[in-house]
């Protein structure tokens, strides 16, 4: 791997390109706690990892037909509910080779109605502006799964109850109670929808989880409310992912010096979260301009300190 030091940056961030025929580029900190930022597929980047080596997942992968990233091998635009769910089951088997035996995986995931339309919509405001062309999965009705017209598709227990049948251990289906969202512009005829699920996932009978620090201000220890923030100028346009969010997760299933990883990085959220708790952080991210705007908002933190 050559490595270099960044031309417009001072302090300990370098840059690493791994020629392996898949275009992985790598940008690393020596500083302390590490970070470690992938850019590449997320299956074959997790192939750059050493097995067992995670102490903790905190990620949150594209909505099934919510957003177009415009980059070519994206997640999330897959033809059929099935291949959408395959796409993130393969992945997850690869995050489980790299996790610890004591280790812990939080998965969110939200859901998708079904239009019949040729577009599959939710509260994402891209999702009112653009519409995705009718491709022939759709003309079976219900993207030939048998759904009728406005039915949710239930994508998070599809993908849950997949990951199960491969040997993970689905030990909380954790509900993220957004407090002040936006009621839903296309739910004119049903509730608008306040909640995600935060899937808590292991891989042994064991593993790390410290109970004692769960919020005590509610009877309901898998009801999280959390609200989303306003995104600050020059936020990149992901989906909500507070840092609130992330620091939960990181509280109850991190070990004290644990590595976190994220294979969906985003805007790097949970890679900010895990390094400003001095925990060493593991990002992978598709997009190369999310993985430069990840790096400068690292190396801004570290300078900060």
């Amino acid at each position: 791997m050559k490595s270099k030091e960044t031309q417009n940056m001072s302090g300990p961030v370098n840059i690493g390109i791994a020629d392996n025929g898949i275009g992985i580029v790598e940008w690393k900190s020596d500083a302390s706690p590490g970070w470690r930022l992938i850019n590449g597929p997320a299956k074959e980047a997790l192939d750059q990892l050493d097995d067992e080596s995670i102490n903790c997942v905190v990620t949150s992968p594209p909505y099934f037909w919510l957003r177009d990233y415009k980059v070519n091998g994206q997640i999330g635009l897959e033809d059929s509910v099935e291949a959408y769910v395959a796409s993130i089951k393969e992945v997850m088997e690869k995050v489980r080779s790299k996790l610890t035996k004591d280790g812990v995986l939080f998965l969110n995931l939200g859901d998708t109605y079904y239009s019949g339309k040729g577009a599959a919509h939710g509260n994402d405001k891209k999702s009112t502006k653009r519409r995705f062309g009718l491709r022939a999965v759709d003309k079976s009705g219900g993207l030939g799964i048998g759904l009728q017209k406005k039915s949710i598709i239930g994508i998070p227990w599809r993908v849950a109850n997949a990951m199960c049948l491969d040997n993970w251990v689905l030990r909380s289906p954790i509900v993220w109670h957004r407090d002040n969202c936006l009621v839903e512009p296309t739910a004119r005829d049903r509730p608008s929808r306040s909640y995600e699920f935060v899937f808590m996932f292991v891989k042994s009978r064991k593993y790390y989880f410290n109970k004692k620090d769960l919020p005590n201000d509610s009877w309901a220890e898998d009801v999280w409310r959390i609200s989303t923030r306003p995104k600050p100028n020059g936020a990149l346009d992901t989906a909500p992912f507070p840092d609130e969010l992330v620091e939960r997760c990181l509280t109850v299933g991190c070990k004290p010096g644990g590595v976190v990883l994220d294979p969906f990085a985003g805007s790097g959220t949970t890679m900010r979260v895990a390094t400003r708790r001095g925990l060493p952080a593991i990002g992978i991210e598709l997009n190369a301009s999310f993985c430069e705007y990840i790096v400068k908002q690292l190396h801004g933190d570290q300078i900060g300190r």
